[in-house]
């Protein structure tokens, strides 16, 4: 692996975080860095065993803040920390990221480049859980529809950013999920590439492990995409 820095937010995460960390820095990442987003105090062993793994950072939350937050936590540490580093993979902790599809990712970022690289899933598999399937095609049409660009994952956590791209990712609005999808209209508004890497589909259990919830957190992704459009899109326009 090149010089990225793996990033994984968490909250409430369960044992095999432990061995997902161990498995990245096995096949050669560089660094992890876990965020601690205000898990319940049952898990305080879990992190405390993240931590001591070498070439590994816990940082922490010590209420839930949200992922959004989580992960700019996470860049402004990395950016105060690494210096010298070509970017960092942002992964999820529940395990639907596989080690294979986060070196896969990372191996298509080209340094230098205004791109963000995307690892898309295919949610046209059947065993997808429904509420999976529909929110991703209500945000996958609305984003063309507004910003005139397909894109079949919108909610992907798997993302590969250079670290030219950081420092205005830290300036983004947004807390919780709709962070991310805050993420790729400005990605959009600034001609930054989207570079999209086919990895696996995997959920585990209908994917009850999730903290997304499915009605507040689509409305504020809805309502992001709208806003997007109707007020970034024009102040961009005036520049």
């Amino acid at each position: 692996m090149r010089n990225y820095v793996i990033i994984i937010p968490a909250l409430n995460p369960t044992e095999s975080l432990i061995d997902y960390v161990k498995a990245l820095l096995a096949k050669g990442a560089k660094h992890v860095i876990v965020v601690n987003d205000g898990s319940h105090e049952e898990c305080d062993n879990i992190f405390q065993e993240i931590s001591l793994i070498e070439r590994c950072t816990v940082v922490t939350h010590h209420e839930n803040k949200g992922k959004g937050r989580a992960l700019k936590t996470a860049f402004a540490y990395f950016l105060e920390h690494f210096q010298g580093m070509d970017g960092v993979i942002t992964a999820d902790a529940d395990g639907q990221h596989s080690v294979e599809d986060v070196f896969k990712v990372a191996n298509a970022i080209t340094p230098g480049y205004r791109e963000i690289v995307l690892g898309v899933r295919d949610f046209r598999k059947t065993y997808v859980p429904g509420r999976s399937q529909l929110g991703n095609r209500i945000t996958s049409f609305l984003f063309y529809l507004l910003f005139h660009y397909k894109l079949e994952d919108t909610q992907t956590g798997l993302r590969g950013i250079p670290v030219s791209q950081l420092p205005w990712l830290l300036e983004l609005k947004g807390e919780r999920y709709e962070y991310e999808i805050n993420m790729l209209i400005h990605a959009r508004l600034r001609d930054i590439h989207f570079r999209k890497v086919p990895i696996q589909t995997l959920y585990f259990n209908r994917n009850e492990s999730s903290h997304y919830h499915p009605l507040f957190d689509s409305f504020k992704i809805f309502s992001k995409l709208v806003r997007g459009y109707f007020h970034d899109a024009s102040h961009w326009r005036k520049k």
